[in-house]
């Protein structure tokens, strides 16, 4: 059994009292400074060893955690759940008929049982049953600047926990349902919502504020497009992709605790849109769909043998950024600008058809990326191993080393 933290210490916390389920809590707000009464050493767990199995990352997320509160001024948490046993905090609720008669409030006994003060004796047990990593993030960077945290608070949820088996299940089976059905943001979301990482920021930007991607940006919770879509050019997640990519040519160095600035912004904002000018102003299959000469039909689709270009899927978007960054950095983009379109997108019979497309199973291929920037470097005129371009080809495309086939099989025509 754990001995009590004894803080001989009491504490008066302003407090709402509700109840849900057959749940009562208590939402209080607790300053940084006194969270040390909250330990994370208690078993609720069978065994040790599964407590000590679910605790396994704690210390690299705590760590995090402790990074973030340092360096973020817009520093901010949700409520944790905090179980209580032992001595039981005491509740004091507020008389509040002056309040509403001086104020003329109707206040109902639902309000009036609500509001009050939850008063800590200091020999309570304390435990964290979900925010046990902000916990200790938070004690950590109290060591490090406790000035810092001066003026923090914390809402932290109390709900009563019994200390015998029944106890524990019941404890056990709120924390399971709280991990349970915490939905995760999907990546969309997070495009939609980042103010820190700027490939998410600028994506939004783009979607925004780039005249020809207007109403052709789907929205789509993973970066797969339906190649039936026939209506957006690509979807938020391939921009951010892109992003990622383009935007290291910025040398803008990212913060994992606060987004580019206004200026750093704007700045980001135009690497990724002359990029997209390049693209959209040079190659002949973007020209002709922006200029609605041709539309999605004639250059992406689902169906067996039908028309499917590299270029309007977001595999083959991310790859063309990939392509843009190594001859802007060579600064050879006036080369690449007059020999793009001798390069075949089509994945029916081009360059990279059974590279990022199987023919035969008319699905798409994710695993050739590098072998195909080496096969476009190549065709380019790069400087290329040609001897290994030729084995990651015959890998690529199921042929043996040792085969009759692979003595045969000869590079493609430079371009």
């Amino acid at each position: 059994m754990k001995t009590k933290l004894n803080k001989n210490n009491e504490l008066s916390l302003p407090c709402l009292r509700g109840s849900i389920g057959d749940w009562n809590y208590y939402n209080v707000l607790i300053s940084f400074k006194e969270l040390h009464r909250i330990d994370n050493n208690h078993i609720i767990k069978e065994t040790k060893s599964l407590d000590k199995w679910l605790q396994r990352d704690l210390s690299d997320r705590k760590d995090k955690i402790r990074d973030y509160l340092l360096n973020e001024s817009q520093r901010y948490f949700n409520s944790i759940i905090v179980g209580v046993y032992g001595d039981m905090p005491d509740w004091y609720a507020l008389d509040l008929k002056e309040i509403a008669k001086n104020f003329n409030l109707n206040i109902g006994n639902q309000v009036q049982e609500s509001l009050g003060i939850l008063s800590l004796t200091g020999n309570e047990i304390l435990f964290t049953i979900d925010g046990q990593h902000r916990i200790e993030g938070i004690k950590l960077a109290l060591k490090e600047n406790p000035e810092r945290f001066e003026n923090d608070e914390l809402s932290v949820v109390f709900i009563a926990h019994n200390e015998n088996e029944a106890g524990r299940i019941r404890t056990r089976k709120l924390f399971a349902t709280i991990n349970r059905e915490a939905v995760k943001p999907s990546q969309n979301d997070l495009a939609i919502i980042d103010e820190i990482y700027a490939y998410n920021v600028i994506a939004r930007d783009i979607y925004a504020k780039y005249k020809k991607f207007e109403n052709k940006i789907a929205l789509t919770e993973t970066t797969n497009l339906d190649r039936n879509n026939h209506v957006d050019f690509t979807n938020l997640l391939a921009l951010v992709e892109v992003n990622k990519k383009i935007l290291k040519l910025a040398k803008y160095k990212q913060s994992k605790y606060s987004g580019p600035s206004v200026e750093e912004r704007k700045i980001l904002y135009s690497t990724a849109a002359d990029y997209w000018d390049f693209v959209t102003n040079n190659i002949v299959e973007y020209i002709d769909f922006f200029s609605k000469k041709h539309d999605l039909k004639e250059y992406r689709n689902v169906g067996q043998n039908k028309p499917l270009n590299l270029l309007f899927v977001p595999i083959g978007q991310k790859f063309l950024a990939d392509i843009y960054c190594f001859y802007f950095k060579a600064g050879k983009l006036d080369l690449l600008k007059r020999k793009i379109n001798k390069i075949n997108f089509n994945l029916q019979d081009g360059h990279f058809t059974n590279l990022f497309y199987n023919k035969t199973k008319n699905t798409m291929i994710m695993n050739n990326f590098t072998v195909c920037k080496n096969l476009v470097f190549y065709l380019l005129g790069e400087k290329t191993d040609e001897v290994k371009l030729k084995k990651d080809l015959c890998r690529a495309y199921g042929i043996n080393e040792l085969s009759t086939e692979f003595k045969k099989f000869n590079l493609p025509v430079k371009l």
